[in-house]
């Protein structure tokens, strides 16, 4: 097994929604060599190369849970439901469950998946993130480094 990825998730012409792309561009040259950051933009099975034989990886999105714009939220594969229910983890339709279930299915699943969600403020149509979710990349940013520096980390 190999060391981490860190995947980026969202769309970056939907103002929040573009959230992790905008984090993975911030950690650009910040983390370890054997760390790995993918610009996702949506939860699909062309990310499946990114988690084989990962020890680690961590999902970076846009989530609506009703919180205050940049507020974060950390889960773990096994808080991440087998169907849906309650509060959705992603804004996208395909996600991070049925990405994780693929590569279960094909015997490709990391040893541990994290999902650092950011509450979203303005999801319309733009390039800019709302002040909110700008203000808050630095925590962001600090959160992953956090979690990748040690990618034994469960």
């Amino acid at each position: 097994m190999s060391g981490c990825a860190v995947i980026g998730i969202g769309n970056p012409l939907m103002r929040d929604d573009g959230i992790g792309v905008h984090v993975i561009r911030h950690l650009e040259g910040e983390l370890p060599g054997d760390v790995e950051l993918v610009e996702g933009s949506i939860y699909s099975v062309d990310l499946l190369p990114a988690l084989e034989n990962r020890r680690k990886v961590v999902f970076i999105d846009g989530i609506d849970a009703g919180e205050p714009g940049g507020e974060i939220f950390r889960f773990s594969l096994s808080d991440v439901p087998q169907r849906r229910t309650g509060v959705p983890l992603s804004l996208h339709d395909f996600g991070i469950y049925e990405l994780v279930a693929a590569a279960k299915l094909l015997d490709q699943c990391p040893e541990s998946v994290i999902l650092i969600a950011v509450q979203v403020s303005n999801v319309e149509l733009g390039e800019r993130l709302s002040d909110q979710l700008a203000e808050s990349i630095p925590r962001i940013c600090r959160v992953v480094l956090d979690e990748v520096i040690d990618t034994g980390k469960p």
